[in-house]
């Protein structure tokens, strides 16, 4: 007979997503031990292994699910019939909540990728082209002539990329800006240009 998952089978194993991208973003993977994962979850090894066979499937779990949630929510506003500019706003107001919210897990995907087997880093790979495939098509309905080489295309999308991944470096979202007008300088620097924005912009 199968064995049935718990009724908190799920939150359980968002627990310990959250509590290992914590731990990985503040001592790195390698210095972080599968005990020290169960301890944040006030739990035992036994029962951590009953979720996860091993610390590199947690890694796996929390970039793959990062990077999901990422593109789940950028594809709802891909497909709205809002105006280029519009889509491309949320979209941006999308990724800096998501940043905002997993601030831990992205870090980790930034860091700690190469701890993973090469198939699961292919996967993730692969998740990170389709961000930027999403990213480009609203460029493109953004300046069509602009992006119609693909040199052109994969230059603008790895500059926005580079904009907005980094922000975890040095934003504080208890200072004087949100996420979202933090995102909303960003769109207007990307779209405008520094010398094109209202003095009350910069």
């Amino acid at each position: 007979m199968a064995r049935t998952r718990a009724v908190d089978f799920e939150d359980k194993h968002q627990l310990i997503l959250d509590a290992a991208a914590d731990l990985f973003a503040s001592k790195g993977f390698a210095n972080t031990s599968i005990l020290e994962v169960a301890a944040a979850c006030n739990a035992s090894k036994s029962w951590l292994y009953h979720y996860h066979k091993s610390k590199e499937a947690i890694l796996f779990a929390i970039l793959s699910t990062h990077i999901r949630t990422i593109l789940d929510r950028a594809g709802d506003v891909l497909d709205e019939s809002d105006p280029p500019e519009t889509r491309f706003r949320k979209f941006l107001h999308e990724v800096m909540d998501i940043y905002a919210e997993a601030r831990s897990k992205h870090v980790v995907l930034l860091n700690d990728i190469g701890n993973l087997p090469e198939d699961q880093q292919d996967e993730i790979r692969g998740l990170e082209r389709r961000m930027v495939d999403h990213l480009i098509r609203l460029l493109r309905d953004l300046n069509p002539e602009l992006l119609r080489g693909k040199q052109e295309q994969k230059v603008y999308a790895m500059l926005f990329y580079g904009m907005v991944n980094w922000t975890y470096t040095w934003f504080d979202e208890k200072g004087p800006l949100s996420p979202r007008q933090l995102a909303d300088r960003i769109g207007d620097l990307f779209l405008k240009g520094f010398i094109a924005l209202p003095d009350d912009a910069r």
